[in-house]
């Protein structure tokens, strides 16, 4: 089987590893001390989100998605990738709104 990125699939593994490593990364450590102190979500996450929207980085792993949904409706060989790259910090897939559904007890 062939695995090897596509040319699509490289160029956003490129655009989101830069993102990750510019905007992502460096916030690491204020996102702890924000949730060792407060149960909400960081001050800075919005702005995030908003930064990751602007660069077409949203709602990355959706490939159904209707038309007019914000998203990149790549595949899952496209997606694995940039889920690997969003995998280094257990909160960065919400930057990118690629987190987990949250489950209601």
């Amino acid at each position: 089987m062939d695995f090897d990125l596509s040319e699509r699939s490289e160029r956003w593994r490129r655009d989101l590893s830069a993102f990750f490593e510019k905007e992502v990364l460096p916030r690491h450590r204020a996102w702890l001390d924000h949730v060792r102190a407060q149960s909400d979500a960081p001050p800075f996450m919005a702005g995030l989100q908003q930064k990751a929207r602007a660069a077409g980085l949203w709602n990355l792993g959706l490939p159904e998605l209707a038309d007019d949904e914000p998203g990149t409706r790549l595949s899952n060989l496209d997606y694995a990738p940039l889920a690997e790259i969003m995998g280094r910090l257990f909160w960065a897939p919400e930057v990118f709104n690629c987190q987990r559904p949250m489950c209601r007890t």
